[in-house]
């Protein structure tokens, strides 16, 4: 039952973060929101791993660390730039459940690359997830009629794009993880961005677009915390107890949860067509999972 909880506590985090990111993007631009998010998750990382981990950070090899900062750079770099632009054009309840297919691109990675094959779950899952968000992008045309389509357009390509760059940056993950704790691999991974965001003219920028809002600065923290950190740590928690197939299956459910945060907290506004398109979408990730 623990293990059951804290795949749903996950889930809840993780639908927090965009929440927290809209509002720190109100205040702030992308750069310095992800500067911000990865200073407070690398730093609140830091202080839960050796209690639950030890020091096993001295245990990264160069070829793990090349891997890691790769995977921060395309991963959590330009995967959450992308994110976090659709984000701003097409809200955080349709942003977030298009992103969150990152699996399905997962998998076909996995198909050409790892000679993987099909299975029919998959397949199934594949049909749901095109159908969600094939609803999803015709549901943000019904509801901005007169506003600029291809903004909106711009919007659901984005969020795809996030989709694929994070999934590029998940195998290289998976790679790293091997041999290194996936904790230890997150930690390292957040801090490389932290480092990298850190060097002088995008911290400048940073400065200049955000650094200087105590909102900001608030709710970019809130948002590295619960999603980066916390989130992170629940789920592998979760996983020890009740296996990674349930575990996945239980947290893929938080573009449904992130829809009516943003609905009740941010006022955004959704359709029946959105809803049914999320759903469609989470059922899709949950086949993708690993059985």
């Amino acid at each position: 039952m623990l293990g059951e909880l804290l795949a749903l506590l996950t889930a809840v985090l993780w639908a927090l973060t965009p929440v927290f990111g809209k509002k720190a993007l109100e205040k702030s631009s992308i750069v310095a929101l992800n500067f911000v998010r990865s200073v407070f998750g690398s730093m609140a990382l830091w202080l839960i791993l050796p209690v639950t981990r030890g020091w096993q950070l001295v245990d990264v090899d160069l070829y793990s660390l090349a891997l890691l900062t790769a995977a921060a750079v395309i991963g959590m770099g330009l995967g959450d730039l992308a994110f976090f632009k659709s984000m701003d054009m097409i809200g955080v309840s349709k942003s977030t459940a298009i992103s969150s297919t990152y699996p399905l691109f997962t998998t076909f990675i996995s198909i050409l690359l790892l000679g993987e094959s099909l299975t029919v779950l998959s397949f199934l899952g594949t049909v749901s997830v095109v159908l969600g968000v094939s609803l999803i992008s015709i549901a943000s045309s019904g509801e901005n009629e007169g506003k600029d389509n291809p903004s909106l357009r711009k919007g659901v390509v984005l969020a795809i794009a996030s989709a694929v760059i994070w999934s590029i940056g998940i195998t290289l993950i998976a790679l790293c993880v091997r041999d290194v704790d996936p904790l230890v691999a997150n930690t390292y991974r957040l801090s490389i961005l932290a480092l990298v965001l850190a060097l002088p003219p995008l911290l400048k920028r940073s400065f200049r677009k955000g650094l200087r809002s105590g909102k900001a600065l608030f709710w970019g923290a809130a948002a590295g915390v619960t999603g980066l950190s916390l989130g992170t740590s629940v789920y592998l928690e979760s996983i020890k107890l009740i296996g990674a197939a349930r575990a996945t299956a239980l947290s893929s459910i938080y573009p449904m949860i992130s829809a009516v945060a943003a609905t009740l907290f941010l006022k955004e506004k959704t359709n029946l067509k959105t809803w049914v398109g999320i759903g469609l979408t989470v059922l899709g990730i949950v086949l993708l999972k690993p059985w």
